[in-house]
């Protein structure tokens, strides 16, 4: 949305990204919400980890890739407790490459809120040199499908061909979408497995009806 957009313009090298996740938000979908094309998994600018036991010198080995060469980098900390001690190197590392780095070089971080103030391990420097928002999870379906399909406006639908076909399956693929993104909400009971179809994979779906 536009609070996205506006904290994704005030960030760069030196200012990381940071989302504050309720249970159920998906910071990799917020990521293609910004509309990026060239900093996707796909074109191999985007790199998307998964902090944990292990990972660190994956981590490190992302970043400095990152920025040399002007790609993005997502750190999702599922249990920051693995990476506890390793919390301090990122810091270090953010600083360093923050001022010497390539200027299309950005850092995402995504984590829970800590339960208790005394549970809260993430380095002061990150979070004082971080832009934060909160990533809202999917709540109520009428107000989703209605958001999804209010995306579409007047004017897309006019130049679709065979308007009143494509109206058919405008409504089901976004309740499609909806079903798809309330899910998460319900854990283990929702899905079995994790699935995505997110706000940009319904717009690729309406962009390839609409032209046939």
């Amino acid at each position: 949305g536009m609070d996205l957009a506006k904290s994704y313009e005030e960030t760069g090298p030196a200012a990381p990204l940071f989302f504050i996740l309720s249970p159920g938000a998906d910071p990799h979908e917020d990521t293609e919400m910004l509309d990026k094309p060239l900093f996707t998994v796909g074109t191999g600018r985007f790199h998307n980890i998964s902090l944990g036991q292990g990972q660190e010198m994956v981590a490190e080995e992302a970043l400095e890739k990152a920025a040399r060469r002007g790609h993005w980098v997502l750190f999702q900390v599922s249990n920051i407790y693995l990476v506890a001690k390793w919390l301090g190197t990122l810091e270090k590392l953010l600083e360093q490459y923050g001022e010497e780095s390539h200027p299309d070089f950005h850092v995402f971080i995504s984590a829970e809120p800590a339960p208790t103030p005394e549970e809260h391990i993430i380095p002061q420097g990150i979070l004082e040199n971080s832009n934060k928002i909160t990533s809202e999870p999917p709540t109520r379906m009428p107000a989703n499908l209605h958001a999804a399909l209010y995306s579409f406006d007047q004017d897309t639908l006019e130049l679709c061909i065979g308007e009143g076909e494509f109206k058919g399956i405008l409504f089901p693929l976004c309740y499609f979408h909806t079903c798809i993104a309330g899910r998460p909400k319900f854990g283990p009971q929702g899905w079995n497995g994790r699935y995505r179809f997110s706000a940009r994979d319904l717009a690729v779906c309406i962009t390839v009806h609409c032209n046939y």
